[in-house]
């Protein structure tokens, strides 16, 4: 699995742009808000992206999930009914959070580096978005594994905004190095997910 990311460029724009928010902060310790808004906005992308994908997926697995207790199947109606449950539910506590963010975080923009980074999360999610559905036309997704598959990614990002509050900032490039070790984890986990499906 490491090896097939060493040469996928969305593996390599998740580092690098973690990479340079590393950079960035050190040489711009004031920066501080703009990478916790840059934190946001990915988070926001990737549940975005995952309600394409889930609305997307032409073979749902069987059993992976249920609604109302019916399993989810390729019909537009379940597909439709779990992504836009996900979309709210993701999108309405992001909503939330926004409101701590602007009230809990405070400092200066950076908007010339907000939008170059966001540019880069942007192209990752959509080669990433486009690799995935090549991949699902030959295999069985396990549907309930994609709809939790953000939740699981963003934990650890919304702990390097909180937590550096609590120690007062100090820490805050120890965090910014687990925020990279955790989204190339969150990559490899999601990648396991599209290369251990059962075959139609």
């Amino acid at each position: 699995m490491l090896r097939k990311a060493i040469y996928d460029p969305s593996f390599w724009i998740i580092v690098s742009v973690n990479i340079f928010c590393i950079y960035y902060y050190q040489n711009h310790p004031e920066g501080f808000r703009s990478i916790v808004w840059i934190y946001w906005i990915q988070s926001v992308l990737i549940g975005l992206f995952n309600f394409l994908d889930l609305l997307t997926v032409k073979n749902p697995g069987y059993s992976s999930m249920t609604i109302n207790d019916k399993p989810v199947d390729s019909s537009g109606r379940g597909k439709g009914c779990a992504a836009l449950f996900f979309l709210f539910h993701y999108q309405f506590f992001h909503f939330v959070y926004a409101i701590f963010i602007a009230i809990q975080v405070k400092g200066m923009l950076d908007i010339n580096f907000i939008l170059l980074s966001v540019g880069a999360i942007l192209l990752e999610l959509t080669i990433s978005f486009i690799r995935n559905k090549q991949l699902q036309k030959n295999l069985q997704i396990k549907y309930g594994s994609l709809f939790m598959m953000p939740y699981l990614r963003i934990i650890p990002m919304h702990l390097m905004i909180l937590l550096p509050s609590f120690f007062f900032f100090l820490l805050f490039i120890v965090f910014l190095i687990l925020k990279l070790l955790a989204d190339a984890g969150m990559y490899l986990v999601a990648q396991r997910l599209y290369s251990t499906p059962e075959k139609k």
